[in-house]
């Protein structure tokens, strides 16, 4: 099912506030499987699961979606216990992203055997979802949000696209954008009183891609809750990037609560093939390493290796100052800037991640156009034919394999004016129209 497909299909989820599960036969499947309860995160509502619920129905699962109305921890964490409290059985809970704050109070609930946690965050007791991030860099998107004046932060459309589902479809992403629910800005210092983690098995999704949620700072969580982890080459929603991965993972969950195997420990599993299955025990030898035998280690020889990120280098940092007023009254954008600790170059690939200092280039985009355009040129960028009135550019500060390290929106206002021919200022930018405009 595609997420376009679902809009029609999900009317009556948006009226009711949640989803509830097609059985083939329910008084079975209730007694020998556990329910699922599905809670989504911040800028998205329980659709976001539109990929999800068709197969664990599939696989005579009850599911219910959860609504929250991300106003609160405390009033998310009531629509959610409301939810699981009116399962008849055993539940494993599942929260994608903000939700994962969510889950990790509404766990205690009795009901809840075993937690999931997708592309999300996982507090301790006394923790919000703050403090858990402060321990690494934020991912490039975390900031996106943009705040109004009633202190709700929504995510503009261009951030849907660059950081919160870029490897979805125009159309997907264009849905996800016009289905969020504001997020109110105080849920980033609600605190936890009590992790249920501490006591529920757990499992975690990670997509590798994750621009909302720095993929390193979920290992290290998923770590500390000895979760059963599942990396995925995903964006921030691996649950429609990679359904059937994601749908896995909460089956694992789902089986063990049925056998009443859930005993907590640390496992990573396979990309989208399920828990990892047993292996014979091989005895363990001393491990002979490079430096043994030649005096070097492996990466003195090699250098670093691609895949990892270079470690001991200060951050890297895009400054940029404010279109330049002369050319702009003159409806010429001239924008300067300069990465700090990256050198701007054409070069690209996964061999130029290794490369120290590091080598990157720009991404711009105007007006949340649905494309951009690359410039590697180290240049002041110059866009010219906008028309008047107000604008933004995006520009994204990426490393060789056009990865967002860092980003900064100039807003400005092309102002009108009126040429006549000959006009000594259009300066070649713009020529004279042959029927002039003026301000009315």
């Amino acid at each position: 099912m595609k997420i376009n497909d679902f809009p029609t299909a999900f009317a009556a989820i948006l009226a009711t506030g949640a989803v509830a599960g097609a059985l083939s036969s329910p008084a079975a499947a209730q007694i020998t499987k556990p329910d699922i309860v599905l809670v989504h995160g911040a800028y998205a509502d329980g659709s976001s699961w539109g990929r999800v619920i068709p197969l664990l129905q599939a696989k005579g699962y009850h599911v219910v979606s959860v609504q929250n109305p991300t106003t609160s921890l405390a009033d998310d964490v009531l629509a959610t216990d409301r939810v699981v409290s009116q399962q008849k059985g055993n539940v494993v809970l599942v929260g994608h992203s903000w939700a994962g704050v969510v889950i990790t109070q509404a766990g205690n609930n009795p009901k809840v055997k075993a937690l999931v946690y997708v592309d999300a965050s996982a507090p301790d007791s006394g923790q919000s979802i703050s403090d858990a991030a402060a321990a690494l860099p934020s991912a490039p998107g975390a900031s996106a949000g943009v705040k109004d004046q009633y202190d709700f932060l929504t995510l503009p459309e261009a951030a849907v696209r660059q950081y919160f589902a870029q490897d979805l479809s125009p159309a997907d992403q264009g849905l996800i954008a016009a289905v969020q629910i504001p997020w109110y800005v105080g849920c980033l210092t609600d605190k936890v009183t009590h992790a249920a983690w501490h006591e529920k098995p757990s499992w975690w999704v990670i997509g590798e891609n994750d621009h909302m949620i720095n993929p390193r700072l979920q290992a290290q969580m998923a770590a500390t809750i000895k979760a059963k982890v599942t990396k995925l080459p995903t964006s921030h929603l691996a649950m429609l990037a990679d359904p059937k991965a994601v749908t896995a993972v909460i089956i694992a969950a789902a089986d063990q609560v049925q056998t009443g195997k859930t005993g907590k420990g640390p496992a990573v599993v396979p990309v989208g093939n399920g828990p990892a299955p047993d292996r014979p025990t091989v005895p363990e030898k001393p491990t002979e390493t490079s430096r043994e035998v030649t005096g070097q280690t492996v990466r003195d020889v090699l250098g670093t290796a691609a895949i990892v990120a270079i470690s001991g280098e200060p951050p890297v940092r895009l400054l940029l100052d404010p279109p330049l007023a002369d050319s702009l009254a003159q409806g010429r954008v001239v924008i300067q800037y300069r990465g700090e600790n990256l050198r701007i170059e054409p070069v690209f690939g996964k061999a130029a991640l290794a490369v120290s200092p590091r080598i990157g280039h720009l991404h711009v985009t105007v007006d949340d156009a649905p494309w951009h355009w690359l410039d590697a040129s180290g240049d002041p960028l110059v866009i010219t034919g906008l028309t008047p009135g107000p604008h933004k550019v995006l520009i994204e500060l990426v490393n060789a394999g056009h990865q967002t390290l860092d980003y900064q929106i100039v807003r400005f206002e092309v102002p009108r004016r009126s040429l006549v021919a000959p006009d000594p200022k259009a300066d070649g930018f713009r020529a004279a129209p042959a029927l002039a405009f003026t301000d009315r």
